[in-house]
């Protein structure tokens, strides 16, 4: 069985249509067709989102290996309950506005994992300074806030051009960014918060690890 057999295997698991699919991922249902159909294959980033729509190891639409279904109440992906996240290789400079620009591609998002009157974006982790937590080229999703519990990861712009990942403490005076990083490299960094440029721009709710 190719991948586009087991594409439309699933597919059909979930009783979605062609259009149906290839509404989540943003192609023309002609491009779902041709994958199904041994024509052509999809890239490797609609792969990932069918991976995580479907639910099932991205090794199984690959390879066909085996999938453990441990949970017969699993919900799925399809174009009524999923909204689309905005995935983001780096924070914009400046004042960010998160516009379509930067976006590198979208993540399929079940609503019931999202808060209705919140917003969203994925951000892509560049380095190892949070790689207790998830590693260089993971994925985060977060919760647009400028308020972060101590203790909390957050995503915090420094200098107005600088976006950091980090564990967040704050106290009258200060904002403390703590990495969880292996690395000795990487140390903690105070800034005081009236005279340094230090703006909280979300909290992490989730994280898509990459393992080697």
């Amino acid at each position: 069985m190719h991948i586009g057999e087991r594409i439309k295997m699933l597919r059909k698991e979930r009783k979605m249509t062609q259009e149906d699919l290839a509404n989540v991922l943003k192609v023309a249902p002609t491009a779902v067709s041709a994958w199904e159909s041994g024509r052509n294959k999809p890239l490797m980033d609609k792969l990932s989102m069918m991976s995580t729509c479907f639910e099932i190891p991205l090794s199984h639409l690959i390879e066909g290996a085996p999938i453990v279904r441990n949970n017969p109440g699993m919900e799925f992906l399809n174009e009524k309950n999923v909204r689309l996240i905005g995935v983001y290789g780096n924070i914009p400079a400046g004042e960010p506005n998160f516009t379509n620009e930067y976006i590198e591609a979208y993540m399929p998002t079940l609503n019931s994992m999202l808060k209705s009157d919140k917003e969203y974006f994925f951000l892509r982790v560049n380095g190892n300074s949070m790689n207790k937590e998830f590693r260089d080229g993971s994925l985060i999703l977060v919760e647009k806030t400028n308020y972060l519990d101590n203790g909390k990861i957050g995503v915090v712009l420094v200098n107005g051009h600088d976006a950091t990942v980090k564990k967040v403490r704050i106290n009258e005076e200060n904002i403390i960014l703590t990495p969880c990083s292996t690395d000795p490299f990487y140390e903690e960094k105070t800034y005081n918060i009236k005279n340094d440029r230090v703006r909280i721009l979300g909290k992490v709710v989730q994280a898509i690890k990459i393992y080697d």
